[in-house]
């Protein structure tokens, strides 16, 4: 056998068992997505909807509190995000696993709604960050049981396809703005109560003609409840491991 056929050979093989493998991947997702949709009860024909505070830092720096809502309607499963603000993948990759989330967590499925995500009293003109993950999550779940979403409380957090909320950005701000909201309670993630951040200091020394100038950083803890109760409000905190954790916290019965 010549070597150019026996390495053609070796090019089909390898080509075989790529489609074995791609084949076995995706009949595994389809079988998981059946299974899914087995074990999930269909939601009624009407409208539903709910919408949950979500806090957002600004290209500024400083922090704001907008209305992230979720409607639900009939369809074929699709996944909205308004265009308006428009939104990064990474936002509307968060909306899908919400939506994924909710499903689970509620035991109803969605295959036969459309679910439609929106963020309003927002000066933005572009979204990103997957941080309004946790409170579309509990706004969508508050839709599907027709329950309702404090109104004196706000959430931050990304949600996993788990139900687990991850770490975010900018929380000093994120609370502080809720608290000038005159919101009650702020829910972060879990062990973001207490943050580290970095101060700069600064040292001056003459020599001779010369001023030397060192800056430096050091870490500094502040808790967050603290830290608004120095300012004098009364906004209290509190942490979330999961989205039941969020739902006992925010959904109203």
């Amino acid at each position: 056998m010549k070597k150019h056929d026996s390495l053609a050979i070796g090019f089909v093989v390898v080509l075989a068992l790529v489609a074995f493998f791609e084949i076995g991947f995706y009949s595994g997702l389809q079988r998981a997505a059946a299974e899914d949709s087995v074990s999930l009860e269909r939601l009624s024909g009407v409208p539903l909807e709910a919408s949950a505070k979500i806090v957002s830092v600004t290209p500024d720096g400083s922090g704001s509190v907008n209305e992230g809502d979720v409607e639900i309607v009939p369809g074929s499963g699709r996944i909205l995000l308004s265009l308006n603000p428009f939104a990064e993948p990474d936002t509307q990759d968060s909306m899908q696993t919400a939506a994924l989330v909710a499903q689970r967590f509620t035991g109803k499925s969605l295959e036969d709604k459309d679910v439609i995500f929106s963020v309003k009293n927002t000066p933005a003109r572009l979204i990103g960050g997957p941080s309004a993950g946790a409170a579309m999550s509990v706004a969508a779940i508050a839709a599907i049981r027709g329950e309702n979403v404090r109104a004196d409380a706000a959430i931050t957090g990304t949600i996993n396809a788990d139900g687990t909320i991850g770490q975010v950005g900018g929380v000093i701000e994120k609370a502080t703005a809720a608290a000038e909201q005159g919101l009650s309670l702020f829910v972060v993630p879990k062990g973001q109560k207490e943050v580290t951040y970095y101060e700069q200091r600064e040292e001056r020394s003459q020599q001779g003609r010369v001023l030397v100038i060192r800056r430096y950083y050091v870490p500094r803890t502040i808790n967050l409840e603290e830290m608004l109760a120095d300012q004098n409000y009364g906004t209290k905190i509190a942490e979330a491991a999961d989205i039941g954790e969020a739902v006992d916290l925010l959904i109203s019965k």
